[in-house]
């Protein structure tokens, strides 16, 4: 038997995870992800699970700069083949400097899971160093009310945020990270979102959009080299994102912007958010 699954049956057998939703913190590469997996697989023997991916920077569920969730009903899927139910546009694939998008993706992805299920396993990134970090995840903590926060770590580097997080009603279990694991490099990671951007945007088209009909929400130089090969999050009138693009064209004077994006109704589409990440597709 592995780590997640030893670990997974550890928490079922002490009824940890029969209800409410489950908050897995620890740093990069120390086994978040894995054991997400294994506890959903076995909870999911009996009743659905909800998977929220808020790694932004590594997502399994749905494209890099975003959250992502799913509804797992079956204990035996591979969690590589998980369809995203939705996303939630993030704008980056870091969680610095967008802790306010990321906190509010990630409670707009619990809304969307608990009409299905109460019962959701939330995976998040890496980022646990410094003041910001800790506030993060306190914050978090606060407005979701996790049952159980499951805190992985090799030492003791997830101290300094475990000592806010026990005053608040959620269980607080700490596990060793695996030595087995190694870290990935950042030409690594570059890689695999690449991979992931590319799966994602295999199959799309372009869009034109009337920038005087849909609203524009934009923190950064509005140029227009500055938004060609951005991402941007296409939203509905409800908050919804439906999909995100990578900008192709913007012109203001002629009223329009061209963003290449999976296959949607694009009458639905209200508002562009533009991220600060920009990528290459070609080829995808």
């Amino acid at each position: 038997m592995n780590w997640a699954d030893k670990i997974a049956l550890q928490l079922l057998s002490r009824d940890l995870t029969q209800r409410g939703s489950c908050l897995i913190l620890g740093g990069a590469d120390t086994g978040k992800t894995t054991l997400a997996a294994a506890l959903g697989r076995r909870l999911a023997q009996n009743r659905p699970v909800g998977i929220i991916d808020a790694d932004v920077g590594q997502s399994h569920i749905g494209p890099p700069a975003t959250v992502g969730w799913a509804i797992v009903r079956d204990g035996q899927l591979d969690f590589s083949q998980l369809t995203a139910g939705g996303i939630s546009f993030v704008g980056s694939v870091t969680p610095v400097g967008h802790l306010l998008q990321l906190t509010a993706a990630i409670v707009r992805c619990v809304e969307k899971v608990s009409e299905v299920t109460e019962l959701m396993i939330v995976d998040t990134p890496g980022f646990i160093s410094g003041p910001a970090a800790a506030t993060l995840w306190w914050t978090v903590q606060r407005i979701l009310k996790p049952k159980l926060i499951v805190a992985v770590q090799r030492s003791e580097e997830l101290s300094d945020i475990l000592v806010g997080l026990g005053t608040l009603g959620s269980q607080l279990e700490l596990v060793e990270s695996p030595p087995q694991i190694s870290a990935k490099s950042p030409r690594q990671r570059r890689s695999y979102r690449q991979s992931r951007f590319c799966r994602y945007f295999r199959d799309s088209c372009l869009y034109n959009f009337s920038l005087s009909k849909v609203a524009v929400q934009v923190c950064v130089n509005t140029s227009r080299e500055s938004l060609l090969c951005r991402l941007v999050g296409l939203r509905d009138e409800k908050g919804t994102d439906l999909a995100i693009g990578v900008i192709d064209d913007w012109e203001d004077d002629r009223d329009i912007a061209v963003v290449r994006a999976p296959r949607l109704n694009v009458q639905q589409v209200c508002c562009l958010v533009i991220g600060d990440v920009t990528i290459d597709i070609a080829g995808a």
